[in-house]
């Protein structure tokens, strides 16, 4: 099957590091967030990260590379894009 002009350009693409993901950085956890309404019904669809502080990146320091485990969480449904975050999640930390 040949491939379109789009399909070749969209291949080629290599995704941008994001300016605050550049060098160290460090994570700065903030005040925990609640919603503006329904608190107690949000509480209860959400009952693992309802209530969790706003994370900000931050400069760092440089340091060691150690093991890490990274999660991805995507919406479950088909959504044009997705595969794209996980592979330029896995290129930026190989």
């Amino acid at each position: 099957m040949e491939k379109s002009a789009l399909q070749q350009a969209r291949a080629a693409y290599q995704p941008k590091m994001p300016k605050a993901l550049q060098g160290a950085v460090k994570v700065k956890e903030g005040e925990p967030t609640q919603s503006v309404d329904n608190q107690e019904e949000i509480k209860k669809l959400f009952p693992n990260t309802y209530g969790m502080p706003l994370v900000e990146f931050v400069p760092g320091e440089e340091n060691e590379m150690k093991s890490m485990n990274v999660g991805v969480i995507l919406s479950g449904g088909q959504a044009p894009g997705g595969h794209n975050v996980i592979c330029g999640i896995f290129d930026a930390i190989k």
